[in-house]
């Protein structure tokens, strides 16, 4: 299988430490669908990466809808994802967290770069980054959901999103709002799934 996308993309990242955590082989097309527009539109219709193309072809989209398909691929005790109760639904709405800390840290990246930036939309998008850090510190630690082994996409989410912020809002100090998050990520630094797949600093 193929997995197209940029890791500096912090939803193709996920997919592709979620491939490594599970050891799942795979070819990697780096694609950033901001400078190739044209080529992200031929794997998806809306020119959005990650795309997994599969042996047969079939191309699936969506970070989410590819990490389900690689948790059909593993065994029960190595599913990214619970099947099912409380255990699913913290998983899912950590994930969910997660990826929505990685919009608005964007956001406010682009906001920022405009040189008629809003002063009330950067404070709202600091708000719900602040807002989320501390919903997954709560959730982070020896005892988990985010920090336990074998990695789940709670956690490979997690740790995606402290060093997405890192990069692109360097000015908030994720460390003093997400201490146990913070630590949990250093803890997994150098783990296969996120130092394979950790983007260069250009």
């Amino acid at each position: 299988m193929k997995l197209v996308g940029t890791y500096v993309s912090p939803y193709a990242r996920r997919v592709a430490a979620a491939l490594v955590s599970c050891s799942i082989p795979y070819e990697h097309e780096d694609l950033n669908s901001y400078t190739n527009p044209e080529r992200a539109r031929e794997l998806n219709p809306v020119g959005k990466v990650p795309v997994l193309i599969l042996d047969d072809g079939e191309r699936l989209i969506d970070s989410t809808a590819i990490l389900d398909y690689i948790t059909e691929l593993v065994e029960p005790e190595r599913a990214l994802v619970p099947c099912a109760g409380p255990a699913r639904r913290s998983v899912l709405r950590l994930s969910a967290i997660s990826m929505t800390l990685c919009e608005q840290i964007t956001a406010h990246y682009f906001e920022q770069q405009r040189p008629t930036a809003e002063p009330e939309l950067l404070e709202r998008y600091r708000v719900q980054v602040i807002g989320g850090l501390r919903a997954l510190d709560e959730a982070s630690g020896p005892a988990g959901p985010i920090g336990v082994k074998p990695l789940d996409i709670a956690t490979i989410s997690a740790v995606i999103t402290v060093e997405y912020l890192a990069r692109w809002y360097p000015e908030l100090d994720g460390a003093r709002i997400a201490p146990r998050l913070t630590s949990v990520a250093a803890s997994l630094a150098d783990d296969d799934a996120f130092a394979r797949t950790r983007p260069p600093i250009t």
